[in-house]
């Protein structure tokens, strides 16, 4: 495979003050015959006249009504027209050779379907490298992880000023249904091979890239590419995939279903672990549903679960509001002796 282009997509919601960032590490990452679309996800604020003071060809805006990241995602997806596509959020940044380094890898490849890199962090003012070894819980090397390594210079050209760097390729899928590997702004995938895999969830509060993520691993050959290639950014205000504990178990209880669950060949060699997932991450949502003192709710998912924790069901029976304000009085506890411990540990140091 030669001369591949690609199709970038930003998906952005009231990020006026940070798009032009991304929309401009896109554009110096592109070349003519690739394309960048931006889908506005019904922004209220100015996020429209700082895509229109680029005017550049190669972008191309969707309008929506707000539906979240996952809705302005397969929009995107589907409106795409080139080799391979590639996701930028918003709120983040392309580092120089990105593009270059994915499109070259996956020209060479024709076996892979997805690749994916390191990224940092910067957050504070100070930016933080190699940030992917804590976006995942997985402590085995990438030989483990994903398959056998090999140079990147032994596969294509590198790009100038670019040193040579492991690539792992291999099967993620079994993997990737017990922690995320992949950041949506690293990742690029062939279109047309991929199909109907590149699809983010809709109808839940986050973890809608892992939908994706989880489906493009049982289609096909994934790479890490050992090298970083964005920068994710902190900033005030929610990201578009913010989420606490109850949103975080819900929202993952739907993706484990839709995907692993739903795939008979797995279930039949993996059926026992994917059962373990499920229950730690329904164990989860009590603990959320008891958290915000939805007592009634949590004794219903506590009904259909066998051997759960005793303090779960005693603070169950706790009054809703008397539980709301034991834990916010825990939560308070636990600060103020971090607090202290901090304190104790700069005295004797």
């Amino acid at each position: 495979m030669l001369d591949l282009t690609v199709s970038v997509i930003i998906p952005s919601y009231n990020r006026a003050l940070v798009v032009g960032r991304a929309i401009k590490s896109a554009l110096a990452e592109t070349r003519p015959g690739d394309e960048i679309l931006v889908v506005d996800d019904g922004s209220t604020d100015d996020t429209a006249g700082v895509i229109r003071e680029f005017g550049h060809e190669r972008i191309r805006v969707i309008r929506q009504p707000n539906a979240g990241a996952g809705a302005a995602r397969n929009r995107g997806t589907f409106e795409a027209s080139k080799d391979l596509v590639a996701y930028l959020d918003s709120d983040d940044e392309w580092l120089p050779g990105k593009i270059a380094l994915q499109r070259r890898f996956m020209e060479k490849r024709g076996d892979v379907l997805f690749c994916f890199t390191d990224f940092a962090r910067e957050y504070g003012g100070k930016r933080h490298n190699r940030s992917i070894r804590h976006w995942h819980t997985d402590l085995r090397p990438w030989e483990q992880i994903v398959g056998p390594a090999q140079l990147y210079s032994t596969v294509a050209e590198l790009p100038e000023n670019i040193s040579d760097f492991a690539c792992y390729t291999g099967d993620i899928y079994r993997g990737e249904m017990h922690t995320n590997y992949v950041l949506t702004s690293c990742m690029i995938a062939k279109r047309r091979e991929a199909g109907d895999a590149l699809h983010f969830s809709e109808g839940v509060k986050t973890f809608e890239d892992w939908e994706c993520f989880g489906r493009l691993a049982r289609r096909g050959t994934a790479a890490f590419l050992d090298c970083e290639t964005a920068v994710q950014f902190a900033h005030p205000g929610p990201r578009l995939t913010d989420a606490g504990l109850l949103a975080c178990a819900e929202s993952r209880l739907v993706v484990l279903e839709r995907v692993w669950g739903a795939d008979p060949e797995f279930m039949a060699l993996y059926g026992d672990e994917y059962r373990t997932l499920v229950r730690q991450q329904r164990l989860n949502r009590i603990r959320g549903l008891l958290a915000i003192g939805d007592t009634r709710e949590a004794r219903l998912e506590m009904s259909g679960l066998s051997a759960v924790p005793l303090a779960y069901q005693t603070l169950s029976l706790v009054p809703a509001g008397m539980l709301t304000s034991v834990i916010k009085l825990r939560s308070a506890m636990r600060s103020r002796l971090s607090g202290e411990a901090r304190t104790s540990h700069l005295e004797l140091a």
